[in-house]
């Protein structure tokens, strides 16, 4: 047959090579393709449902309890949702703490165990929530994101409640301050009407 002759979507059609034997499977094949193709891009996009997406990676409790407890010391900084990128400790900082505390203490920063690297390593532990001195919002916040992204719904939950313990404590915090105001405004008026600090009832 000649090209003239053949119908114009032949001709635009790749021609695929299949063994003798195979020659029944071609319509099976012109089908798996496509749909090998979108399950590959749907893993590809969603890494929570990747098999290479490392289920390792749990929650640290003792990091948990000890963001709580400076949470509690006001060791806690509440800042913008931003600023994690300048707020996080650096490298050199990670390993001067690590030099200088060790790595039990290292590990009480990081909401995230991966149990796939050894004990003593900082690629074990992941989720860094402070500058190694205090308790950040932003990181807690970058925590909860970064862990709802890649699936990890434990880690998530933990950094949710701390947000919620800081943002509490900070509304606390607030209203105090604004109660103590008033109370320092009336102290003051009271004093410039009673100079001798008493007050007639």
């Amino acid at each position: 047959m000649c090209p003239a002759e053949l119908p114009y979507a032949e001709l635009n059609e790749p021609r695929l090579e299949y063994p003798r034997g195979t020659q029944a499977l071609k319509p099976v094949f012109r089908r798996l393709i496509p749909a090998a193709l979108v399950a590959g891009s749907i893993l590809i996009s969603c890494p929570a449902l990747s098999f290479a997406q490392s289920r390792t990676v749990k929650l640290n409790e003792n990091a948990f309890a000890f963001a709580k407890e400076l949470i509690t010391q006001g060791r806690a900084v509440v800042d913008k949702k931003n600023s994690w990128k300048d707020h996080h400790s650096t490298a050199e900082a990670e390993n001067e703490f690590i030099r200088v505390h060790g790595f039990a203490e290292y590990r009480k920063w990081y909401l995230g165990i991966d149990e796939t690297h050894a004990e003593d390593t900082k690629a074990r532990y992941k989720f860094p929530f402070g500058d190694l001195r205090n308790l950040h919002r932003c990181g807690l916040l970058a925590v909860k994101s970064r862990a709802h992204q890649f699936g990890y719904a434990d880690i998530e939950k933990a950094a949710i409640r701390l947000i919620e313990i800081v943002n509490s404590r900070e509304e606390n915090q607030s209203r105090r301050a604004r109660k103590e105001g008033r109370l320092a405004r009336r102290n003051t008026d009271l004093q410039s009407v009673h100079p001798g600090g008493v007050t007639l009832r």
